[in-house]
């Protein structure tokens, strides 16, 4: 059985479950519009990005996105992602010119089996990580 508890920071923190960083190109829907970004980090509670768009916090979005673990001796090697968020907070990011804001995002139902598969492939990832 997976243990979703292992992305669960034990400490004092804002965010309630740990984020691997996941640079990659994601498809989100905001005022029935489409946009691209780039998602800077990923958990199995939300995700963070950048984009040109500003998003008022406490917004929906619909997000697409493919998570894969290059990872070989591994059973599940990508999820398809779509899910429902929240944006939680935006920042005017000052690391690029390509994008305007960062963006954090909390999944607003996240189903149970999808979860799961999340958090087993962040597992993997977390253990190519470390050392």
């Amino acid at each position: 059985m997976l243990n979703l508890l292992n992305f669960f920071k034990k400490g004092k923190s804002k965010r309630a479950a740990e984020r691997l960083s996941f640079q990659v190109m994601f498809k989100y829907s905001y005022n029935n519009r489409d946009y691209m970004a780039r998602l800077k980090d990923i958990s199995v509670n939300g995700f963070g990005f950048s984009c040109a768009n500003h998003i008022e916090p406490g917004k929906e979005i619909d997000m697409e996105v493919i998570v894969e673990c290059n990872e070989d001796n591994v059973d599940l090697k990508w999820l398809i992602l779509n899910e429902r968020a929240r944006v939680q907070w935006v920042a005017i990011n000052r690391s690029s010119k390509l994008a305007d804001y960062d963006i954090g995002c909390e999944f607003v139902a996240p189903d149970n089996e999808t979860r799961e598969k999340l958090a087993q492939i962040l597992n993997n990832m977390l253990k190519e990580q470390t050392p």
